[in-house]
């Protein structure tokens, strides 16, 4: 997990993104009841005009080897402080991430039976997409792939999701913070487990499951919680993924408590 790793060393300076007002957070009605403040940012916020990500892009070739990088370069960040370190965080882990993946290629193969002209091209492709960018939160998605040849390839990805307004990691404790809100996430990712049964290893999560999950992504509306490969299903199925969608939770809530 390279960029986990720097996850916990990032310590965020405040940035001074005003909050933007929300749709739903204007809605009388909603206004009696205590939702997540993280789900209305999620729902409709305003998109954080300031804040672009470009793209700064790696590319090499060797005999046995080669990689293309494109890591993102956050800008508009007025706090210097914080600039410096998200960018460190994704410039470093993905370097390193490529760093390892050349020496250990290199290693098997020298210490191989195969002549250096039957050595198998081995690549290393690292992008990203911008998930969300509204609300004073970014989140970000990083793709790290391997293609060893012969057929063979590994994949998984890391997320960044930052709280723009506070400059911390948002964390999925923050996004679900009481037992009711973790409950309808359960219900959410059963339902979806249940379309397509064979897929899975499993049958059903359970609350107790939820306890080391940190593999999360936003977009507009949505929080899309996901799986490692051959975690909770075949590497067929690829990197398994879960939609909760956040307005509809919300009404689940509110419908929850008149039925109280």
């Amino acid at each position: 997990m390279y960029l986990a790793k720097r996850k916990g060393t990032v310590i965020f300076a405040m940035f001074l993104i005003t909050a933007a007002s929300f749709g739903l957070a204007t809605d009388p009605v909603l206004a009696e009841y205590q939702i997540n403040p993280y789900w209305y940012r999620i729902i409709g916020g305003r998109p954080n005009t300031d804040v672009v990500v470009l793209s700064r892009v790696y590319e090499r070739v060797s005999p046995a080897y080669s990689s293309i990088l494109s890591i993102p370069v956050v800008h508009g960040l007025k706090d210097q402080e914080l600039y410096e370190r998200i960018n460190s965080m994704f410039y470093d882990g993905i370097l390193h991430f490529d760093h390892e993946v050349e020496t250990s290629t290199n290693r098997l193969l020298q210490e191989s039976a195969l002549p250096v002209q039957q050595w198998p091209k081995q690549n290393t492709e690292v992008d990203f997409k911008v998930n969300y960018n509204s609300g004073g939160i970014l989140s970000l998605t990083v793709r790290f792939s391997h293609d060893f040849g012969l057929n063979q390839r590994s994949q998984f990805m890391e997320t960044v999701n930052v709280d723009l307004t506070t400059g911390r990691i948002i964390e999925f404790e923050d996004l679900f913070a009481t037992e009711q809100e973790k409950n309808i996430l359960v219900q959410t990712i059963n339902s979806q487990i249940k379309k397509n049964p064979g897929a899975y290893f499993i049958s059903e999560i359970k609350p107790s499951d939820l306890i080391n999950l940190q593999s999360f992504y936003i977009s507009e509306n949505r929080i899309i919680i996901y799986f490692d490969i051959n975690a909770i299903a075949p590497s067929a199925l690829g990197i398994p993924e879960f939609i909760f969608e956040v307005s509809s939770a919300v009404n689940e809530l509110r419908q929850s408590d008149w039925n109280r």
